[in-house]
């Protein structure tokens, strides 16, 4: 009788070791079922029955790290992961996983050196090469990263996500010709690789290649019609070979997107005020404004519209309101004397000229602008000593050439005028003015005529 239940008890316990495998094997299933339906609670929760069942099954240790991972549950990850390498130290997926982790806590010593056992684990896991040359990427460690990257896509050369991140590294480095060659081998991998198409553009558009990189914009915006960045670009493209009209349709479109980026309104603005339309410009402006009130530029590129309108008061407004939030914009101040100086307020344009040469003393056009308003209020000798302080920070300035000339002739000092008018003419000449060169030509021909008769 004793053997009997002896056997009995064995017979038993065999079948409940196979009901809890079989409920094991449920339990598990049904948890990875949930992880396909991103149900990662009842996942874990399954997940959680297994391994009360089966406190060895490593398996479920990964893929219940997975699930935390997921939930944002990080340490909890690592635990399981860390778990998984106890039970089966040689298992390389564990440490990849766990290095992952790790590498999301922005812990990349301890990622890096997961990744590492895992590639010593097994040499040609690809995931662990990628994970790796990645952290190196993040840390700047571009050589490495380089080398891992290329690792990568010695494993599995049809992998895309290897070629666009050593793509963008080539381009921090400023291989741009390596970069795009990167760039066109993920656009082979995949044809709707949208943000291909835009790093391969922004390379060609820094090689000067603004053709190739409109025709690459244009692709990532036909694949992506909300990919601002790329209509952006394209945008900038079309400026860059001065093809205005489209350049301000891409502005426009990318305005509608993002109806608040203020460098779209000011780059449209910038193609109004070249093509003169200084009231489009203005509404741009004054957009920027709206957004940000204490944009000074904004204010001041107002100003300058205005003054380009001839509405001068108005210009000064807008100056006062750049100095005001800029005390030392200098630009504000040297425009604003202009602006005085077109109402022949000359006093007041060579105060804000004399504020101007204070912030930048070395601008040759303020002191030839100073020079002509003292020249208008008959003070030719400040006006010769600002001419004079012009040519020395720029020995090429035909203008203050010009105008020194101009006043010498006044204070009737024939040779020193023609002398000066000669060398404005050669400059205006070299400058391809050859209008004004003639007409200069002729100025000094009569100096000379009159030098002679008075002789």
């Amino acid at each position: 009788m004793k053997a009997e239940k002896t056997n009995s008890d064995k017979i038993y316990r065999n079948a409940i070791a196979k009901y809890d495998r079989d409920l094991i094997d449920t339990y598990y299933k049904r948890g990875k079922t949930y992880l396909k339906l991103e149900d990662y609670p009842k996942a874990i929760e399954d997940f959680n029955t297994v391994l009360k069942l089966n406190p060895q099954d490593t398996r479920t240790y990964l893929i219940r790290g997975y699930a935390r991972g997921e939930m944002k549950q990080f340490s909890l990850e690592i635990a399981d992961y860390t778990e998984a390498i106890r039970l089966a130290p040689k298992l390389a997926k564990a440490y990849r996983s766990r290095g992952y982790a790790y590498g999301i806590l922005k812990n990349y010593d301890k990622a890096i050196a997961d990744f590492q056992q895992a590639i010593e684990l097994a040499p040609n896991y690809t995931q662990a090469y990628y994970n790796l040359a990645c952290t190196y990427n993040i840390l700047g460690e571009h050589l490495p990263a380089l080398s891992g990257f290329d690792r990568v896509i010695e494993l599995s050369p049809d992998n895309a996500a290897a070629y666009h991140h050593r793509g963008n590294l080539f381009s921090f480095l400023e291989n741009y010709q390596r970069a795009i060659a990167d760039y066109s081998e993920v656009i082979r991998l995949d044809p709707d690789c949208a943000k291909a198409y835009n790093a391969r553009g922004n390379a060609n558009s820094i090689l000067g290649y603004h053709h190739n990189a409109i025709i690459d914009y244009s692709q990532a915006i036909l694949l992506d019609p909300q990919d601002w960045q790329s209509i952006y670009n394209q945008g900038t493209e079309y400026q860059n070979i001065k093809d205005y009209s489209n350049a301000i349709a891409s502005y426009s479109e990318v305005i509608r997107l993002k109806p608040q980026l203020i460098s779209a309104y000011q780059d449209r603005a910038n193609i109004y005020g070249r093509l003169k339309d200084y009231s489009r410009a203005i509404a741009d402006y004054s957009s920027i404004i709206d957004f940000d009130a204490n944009n000074e530029d904004a204010f001041y590129h107002r100003g300058n519209a205005y003054n380009f309108l001839q509405k001068y008061q108005q210009a000064i407004i807008e100056y006062d309101r750049c100095i005001k939030l800029n005390p030392n914009h200098s630009n504000a101040f040297y425009n604003r004397g202009v602006t005085y100086s077109c109402l022949a307020r000359y006093r007041e344009a060579i105060v804000n000229y004399d504020r101007a040469v204070a912030i930048t003393p070395q601008s040759a056009s303020i002191y030839n602008n100073r020079a002509n308003a003292y020249k208008q209020l008959q003070e030719y000798q400040k006006a010769i000593a600002d001419y004079t302080q012009a040519i020395f920070y720029d020995p090429d300035y035909s203008d203050a050439y010009y105008n020194r000339g101009l006043v010498y002739h006044i204070l009737q000092e024939p040779d020193k005028s023609i002398k000066d008018l000669s060398l404005a003419a050669n400059l205006f000449g070299k400058q391809g003015k050859n209008k004004i060169a003639k007409q200069i030509t002729a100025k000094i021909q009569n100096l000379y005529s009159i030098k002679q008769a008075v002789g």
